[in-house]
């Protein structure tokens, strides 16, 4: 099994990051890591190498799906081996009043997923977009050697903890239960299988025609089976200007082979992108 043999490991980096921290819960005992700048490199990267895995989030509780990973997926042929379930908190850093902060560090992320806090008590302040957290933090400190340097950085409170220094406000997230969901995955192998008696299933579904009803007949095969959607989104087709495709995430049940069966003859266009389960 690949998450026993993997030889490497690519995720987001530096060192710290949430993705780091969901690697580290995936493999408590991990391989080489290799970080990367971005999601799209570490997806790019573990196509490339035989016997690696990525590490990437696909979906937050808050701000929603991390739309370039989950269509990664699909480009990049590659297969879900694991979800990872990461809790996440930031914390401010700060120099300076915060009504004289002229600039704040944050990853888009978290930038989204901080914004009530920012627009509350720091609407002055220009958002520079970082690589990474971890990134928002070192940029941070470089510039906090000036002392006349005014400014902010949303970290992940696991860093700030490491510079209780700089930590103005704790737990700044918008919501408390903020989460986000990793997944590991690897390139596709010329012949799959897929355990349906793991936790949960992700599937790509394409429609051959355009015509009313689609979606409701699509819905009715898995209620037909008794299939729990825990997730359906829609995304434009990157083949056919204003057509969509669904990503389509159900929890396993004992009729998913007969209800994939049934959608594959009912001419849905099918690709299951993983059966796994989940740690959290």
């Amino acid at each position: 099994m690949i998450l026993d043999t993997a030889s490497v490991i690519f995720t987001l980096g530096p060192q710290g990051t949430f993705s780091d921290e969901a690697a580290h819960k995936a493999f408590p005992s991990p391989p080489k890591v290799h970080y990367t700048r971005t999601f799209q490199e570490a997806l790019r990267l573990t196509t490339q190498t035989p016997e690696s895995v990525c590490v990437v989030p696909v979906e937050n509780s808050v701000a929603g799906t991390i739309a370039s990973v989950q269509d990664s997926l699909v480009a990049e042929n590659l297969t879900v081996l694991q979800e990872v379930i990461v809790p996440v908190q930031y914390s401010l850093f700060l120099q300076g009043a915060l009504d004289l902060a002229g600039e704040c560090f944050a990853h888009p992320q978290a930038f989204e997923q901080t914004s009530q806090f920012l627009s509350e008590h720091l609407p002055q302040a220009r958002c520079i977009f970082s690589d990474s957290n971890i990134d928002s933090g070192v940029r941070f400190l470089k510039q906090a050697q000036d002392p006349n340097f005014a400014g902010a950085a949303v970290v992940p409170s696991s860093f700030g903890r490491q510079h209780p220094q700089w930590v103005r406000f704790e737990d700044i997230q918008d919501y408390a239960n903020n989460t986000t969901r990793f997944l590991v995955v690897r390139r596709r192998q010329e012949s799959e299988y897929f355990d349906f008696s793991k936790q949960k299933t992700s599937l790509f579904v394409e429609f051959q025609e355009d015509r009313p009803g689609l979606l409701y007949e699509m819905l009715s095969i898995f209620n037909r089976y008794g299939v729990n959607l825990c997730r359906l989104e829609s995304r434009p087709s990157k083949s056919i200007p204003w057509a969509y495709v669904f990503y389509v995430d159900f929890y396993n049940h004992p009729e998913v082979e007969a209800c994939l069966e049934a959608l594959g003859q009912a001419w849905f266009r099918l690709r299951v992108l993983g059966s796994y389960d989940r740690i959290s």
